[in-house]
């Protein structure tokens, strides 16, 4: 009877020692935890001063005139790309809109294949590529069958 209560006994001391190891893990882990999240809170925090409109539209834009502006071709060239010194925000209601950003700006240029969307980079382009592709694609589809039956 005694042997069975010491071994009782030991499986109980077990019990808490496992306990006690699996406190001071999960403690541990929880500090580990804590000290990562405010790091990330740090980063977080320091995020909109990286990306705000304003240090979008200094990157590179694209510059010229409306005529040249519409014949912009799908790939746009390093001759054609200027300092974000030529970026300045839209004085009057006629600049177009950026459809990524949402900036009104004289330096927005069309997409050049469908000529309904206008961006104000090809920052801004490429980043919008993905929602745009599978648009333009059709409504340059529809305006060839279109306009082939216009001119037959």
């Amino acid at each position: 009877m005694e042997d069975r209560c010491l071994f009782q006994f030991e499986i109980i001391d077990l019990r808490l020692d496992t306990l006690e190891t699996l406190a001071r893990e999960q403690c541990q882990w929880n500090t580990r935890m804590e000290g990562r999240l405010s790091e990330l809170k740090a980063r977080v925090t320091s995020l909109p001063q990286l990306f705000s409109p304003e240090t979008v539209h200094k990157e590179r834009t694209v510059s010229g005139d409306d005529d040249e502006r519409k014949a912009t071709s799908a790939s746009l060239s390093a001759d054609r790309i200027e300092s974000p010194a030529s970026i300045s925000p839209a004085d009057d209601s006629t600049a177009p809109m950026c459809d990524y950003c949402f900036f009104f700006s004289h330096n927005c240029f069309p997409c050049p294949r469908c000529g309904r969307e206008w961006y104000c980079s090809a920052a801004c382009q490429r980043l919008r590529h993905r929602y745009h592709a599978s648009r333009c694609g059709r409504q340059c589809a529809l305006l060839g069958r279109l306009g082939s039956k216009f001119i037959e």
